[in-house]
C-alpha cells in the first residue's frame, strides 16, 4: 500500500523541477533580447544640405510632324528635314553615341462622313522624334536656332543635366548627414547629455533641374529670332536632401 503514495511524492517534484527549468530559460532568453529603441534614451533629428550646380550637359528632345493624304509624301518629307537635321547635330559636334533617332510614327486622320455614317481617312500624320545629349552648352542657342530653321516644328525645353552626378549627389547626402550629427551634438549639449552613436537614419531628396529656357516651355519654326542663341540662359541644379537621424545618449 506504501508504492503508490511514494509515486504520488515523486511526480508533483518532476513537475516543480520543469517549471524551474523554464523559468530559468525564459529569463535567459529575455536577457539576451536586445533592447528595442523605445527603450534606450536617444535623440530624434533632421539634417538638410543643399547645394546649386551649374548643368554640364543638356537633353534635347525634338520632333519633325507633317501631315498629308498621302503618307508616302508625309514620310518622305519628314525623312528630308530630318537629315538636314542630323547633319546639323553632327556639325554642332555631338557623336552617334549621344544620338537617338529610333522614334517613328505613323497615324491615320479621319473626319465623320454624314452621309455613309461612317469615318473616313483624310490623310496621315508622320512624325520623327530625335534626342541629343549636347555636351558643350555654348553652342546651345545657335543648335536650336538652326534646328528650327530646318523645319523641326517641335521642341521641348532643353534640361540641364550633369555627367557626374551621383558624385554630387554622394557630396551633399554626406553634408545632410553631419549636419544631422552636429545638430543632435547641439541638442545633447544643451541638456547636460553625451550624444552616443547613431542607431538608423534615412535619405530623402533628389536633384531638381532647372530648364534651360527663352522664357517658354515649347519652340515652334517661327519662334527663332536673331537674338535667340544669345536668350538662352544656363540655369542651375539644385540638389536638397534631408537626412533623418536618430542618435543614442551615453
Amino acid at each position: 500500500m506504501n508504492l503508490p503514495l511514494a509515486k504520488q511524492s515523486i511526480i508533483p517534484s518532476q513537475n516543480a523541477l520543469v517549471m524551474t527549468a523554464l523559468g530559468l530559460l525564459a529569463a535567459l532568453l529575455l536577457q539576451a533580447l536586445p533592447a528595442s529603441a523605445e527603450d534606450e534614451r536617444s535623440i530624434q533629428i533632421t539634417g538638410e544640405a543643399e547645394r546649386r550646380v551649374a548643368p554640364d550637359m543638356a537633353m534635347l528632345r525634338m520632333e519633325i510632324v507633317e501631315e498629308h493624304e498621302q503618307a508616302a509624301v508625309a514620310r518622305a518629307e519628314v525623312d528630308r528635314i530630318s537629315a538636314k537635321a542630323l547633319g546639323i547635330i553632327r556639325a554642332a559636334g555631338v557623336a552617334a553615341a549621344d544620338t537617338d533617332t529610333t522614334g517613328m510614327s505613323i497615324s491615320p486622320r479621319y473626319r465623320w462622313n454624314k452621309s455613309d455614317q461612317r469615318q473616313e481617312i483624310t490623310g496621315y500624320r508622320v512624325g520623327r522624334s530625335i534626342e541629343i545629349r549636347l555636351l558643350d552648352l555654348d553652342k546651345l542657342g545657335d543648335l536650336l536656332t538652326q534646328l528650327s530653321d530646318a523645319g523641326v516644328n517641335q521642341m521641348s525645353a532643353p534640361e540641364p543635366g550633369l555627367t557626374d552626378r551621383e558624385t554630387i549627389y554622394q557630396q551633399v547626402l554626406a553634408a545632410a548627414a553631419e549636419n544631422a550629427r552636429v545638430r543632435a551634438s547641439a541638442m545633447a549639449s544643451a541638456l547636460g547629455e553625451e550624444l552616443g552613436p547613431v542607431i538608423s537614419m534615412s535619405a530623402h531628396g533628389a536633384p531638381s533641374p532647372r530648364p534651360l529656357r527663352r522664357e517658354m516651355a515649347m519652340m515652334s519654326a517661327d519662334a527663332a529670332t536673331e537674338s535667340a542663341p544669345q536668350s538662352y540662359q544656363a540655369g542651375h541644379i539644385t540638389f536638397r536632401v534631408n537626412v533623418s537621424a536618430n542618435f543614442a545618449l551615453r
